[in-house]
């Protein structure tokens, strides 16, 4: 498969590309899940270790010509001799190899239906990609995905209309439209849409993908 492409010719190609991505997310998640069901095994309820796992035994092992990257270094600061963050998943081509900002980025967070957690998905996630003049996480694509792991059983449509609201009091300065419902397969994979503006012409489309792991989180 081609790597990622910039110019206009390649706009369809792009948006395949990326609904690929998360169709990708999604299918290894459900995967995981049945995996740990049919093993009897749990996973643990931290944020970095679920990550992890789907990473190397799921997410990298696959042929669609792209790399998942955990834990990447974001935006270096060569007047501290440090970077400003450090994504959770890095999704590569091999563009990457000539153009270093090709990339698009996977932002994990726990879930649980409270409000600490809805807040710092928000906070710790959201915010990354769209607080201008200078976000944390850069948008090269102009889209990236926030993925929630669901680690207790819960309604998850309205877990996103409370997450919805958190966002809208919190993200000062930025103009978030509808977030639209666009997939819910029934089986613990839901998918929103929602689009960002904020000053210095900074526009990002996310893509909030929730799964739900509660059957096989250790309590």
């Amino acid at each position: 498969m081609g790597g990622f492409k910039k110019d206009s010719n390649n706009a369809v190609f792009e948006q395949g590309l990326f609904s690929l991505i998360v169709s990708h997310i999604s299918k290894c998640c459900e995967t995981m899940r049945n995996d740990c069901k049919g093993a009897g095994e749990f996973l643990y309820n931290h944020e970095n270790k679920i990550s992890n796992r789907l990473v190397e035994r799921y997410l990298d092992m696959n042929f669609l010509g792209l790399r998942f990257i955990l834990e990447k270094p974001e935006h270096y600061d060569d007047t501290t001799d440090t970077h400003e963050g450090r994504t959770d998943i890095t999704v590569v081509s091999s563009d990457w190899l000539k153009n270093r900002d090709a990339y698009y980025i996977v932002e994990c967070k726990r879930l649980d239906g409270k409000k600490s957690l809805n807040r710092k998905y928000v906070v710790d996630g959201i915010s990354r990609f769209v607080i201008s003049p200078s976000p944390k996480y850069s948008s090269h694509y102009g889209k990236n995905i926030m993925l929630g792991y669901i680690v207790q059983a819960i309604n998850i449509s309205e877990n996103a209309s409370e997450i919805d609201d958190f966002q809208r009091e919190l993200l000062i300065g930025v103009t978030i439209s509808e977030m639209k419902s666009v997939c819910d397969d029934g089986k613990g994979f839901s998918c929103y849409q929602c689009l960002y503006q904020a000053d210095g012409d900074l526009n990002v489309e996310l893509a909030h993908l929730f799964y739900d792991f509660s059957d096989v989180i250790c309590k």
